[in-house]
């Protein structure tokens, strides 16, 4: 049986201890104005006080398109146009073809997700069920019997859906919580991790 990771462990041994010794307690640094992305900002979240300490890189697999992705979305205090568009497409309804702008947050959370993934010697692959949903699409789930909530964070590209390669969904769900990212929802049957950047709250289906 492969061994579990705890990635909770890995946060406070490693972010926890680098940021403690740095004196570290910043906000995220100026939005590049080409990128023009929402402010991430939470009052000193945990996500929030990691950010020196986090390298924006994502690798991304969006599960319905088949689509894989390894980019740097953030470098010398701004962020990469490109790259943001990239995620935004990778994020996207792609009922619908419809790609907003993704709250950055969620761009910080998944990168830290990964580094802490990959310290413990797995891939830091994450695996995007569902990104931004236009109403048509979220109406669509709802009328089939999905269990999409009628307000949904995803209706304002603000949520996602994912699995972390080699890692239990509950320990994703445990370090996403740490984290303060927002919104935390543990979806057992279908085995994955709801990750949403509205009020902190948790609930599991």
């Amino acid at each position: 049986m492969p061994t579990k990771i705890d990635l909770v462990t890995f946060s406070r041994r490693s972010f926890l201890k680098g940021a403690a010794a740095a004196g570290l307690m910043p906000a995220l640094p100026a939005v590049a104005a080409a990128a023009a992305p929402p402010d991430p900002l939470r009052d000193g979240s945990v996500l929030d006080r990691l950010v020196p300490l986090i390298d924006p890189v994502i690798h991304l697999r969006n599960a319905n398109t088949g689509e894989e992705t390894e980019l740097r979305f953030f470098e010398d205090g701004a962020y990469l146009e490109g790259p943001v568009k990239k995620l935004n497409w990778m994020f996207r309804d792609w009922r619908q073809e419809a790609a907003p702008q993704i709250d950055v947050r969620l761009f910080w959370a998944l990168a830290a997700i990964r580094g802490g993934a990959m310290q413990e010697g797995h891939s830091g692959k994450i695996q995007l069920l569902s990104g931004y949903r236009t109403r048509a699409t979220n109406d669509l789930l709802r009328r089939k019997g999905y269990k999409a909530a009628d307000k949904s964070y995803h209706l304002k590209a603000r949520a996602s859906d994912l699995r972390l390669e080699g890692v239990p969904m509950e320990q994703l769900a445990e370090y996403a919580e740490w984290l303060e990212v927002g919104g935390v929802g543990r979806y057992k049957r279908s085995n994955f991790v709801h990750i949403d950047s509205g009020p902190i709250r948790g609930w599991r289906q």
